[in-house]
């Protein structure tokens, strides 16, 4: 059935659903480790919610370090402190909160996808190949950005099969093309195993959805080269 394309006035009953967990997946975006934090705790962390609300990310961060201080496993009292710290461009000290997060709750996925922005800010490619590995074996269903970054790491580290592997994988989660350059990388990956034929449908992807984006020129400019050596043909094994 679908559901998609209801409207107001349709049948609100649409019968029973059963909804079950998708299979392999271990990680939660909910950690339940915080939810046994006690009452003292969650009355701080909470009370730091309405802070950030209104801006107040000084007194905020006092009531995240009084959470984890009564709770030193508060999971996401430590995530949302990672955060502010970034917020303050603190980096090392958002990288500590998520660490102990992680250490509180290992199947916390939020704070692996902050750290994978981190090492990505920084160009730190084994590093983002490393966290994102570890966020998909998690939850390899719900985070197209995670295998986008996977890819791009793989792709600095000349790992190209897995990169092209990661960026396909984007690609199939991405059903709202909200990351329109997984195909100019796709397209890279598939030029550096001479797949032009391949390399030519990504990259027209790419400029059919960002046509007059930052990158579209020089896109143009590779599209073009790329289509040159695709008419060519493919080059003659060396004779034996």
């Amino acid at each position: 059935m679908n559901l998609g394309g209801r409207r107001a006035f349709d049948n609100p009953d649409v019968g029973t659903i059963i909804l079950h967990r998708i299979a392999g997946v271990e990680g939660t975006s909910i950690s339940m480790v915080a939810m046994q934090a006690p009452k003292d705790a969650k009355k701080a962390f909470d009370k730091s919610k309405d802070l950030l609300k209104k801006k107040k990310v000084a007194e905020a961060k006092k009531e995240l370090e009084k959470a984890v201080e009564i709770y030193p496993k508060y999971s996401t009292a430590w995530y949302e402190l990672g955060r502010v710290h970034e917020s303050e461009k603190n980096v090392e000290e958002a990288r500590k909160a998520y660490a102990q997060a992680l250490a509180a709750d290992p199947k916390y996925v939020n704070p692996y996808r902050q750290l994978a922005n981190l090492a990505v800010r920084e160009q730190k490619w084994q590093e983002v190949a490393d966290t994102t590995d570890r966020l998909l074996k998690l939850d390899p269903f719900t985070y197209a950005d995670a295998y986008f970054y996977n890819s791009v790491a793989n792709y600095y580290l000349k790992k190209i099969d897995a990169a092209e592997k990661s960026a396909r994988e984007a690609q199939k989660l991405d059903t709202r093309n909200q990351i329109p350059k997984v195909n100019q990388l796709l397209g890279a990956i598939l030029a550096e195993k001479q797949d032009f034929a391949g390399a030519t449908v990504a990259l027209k992807k790419f400029l059919s959805a960002a046509p007059e984006g930052p990158d579209a020129e020089n896109t143009k400019k590779q599209l073009a080269e790329i289509e040159k050596l695709a008419a060519s043909g493919p080059k003659p094994a060396p004779e034996q």
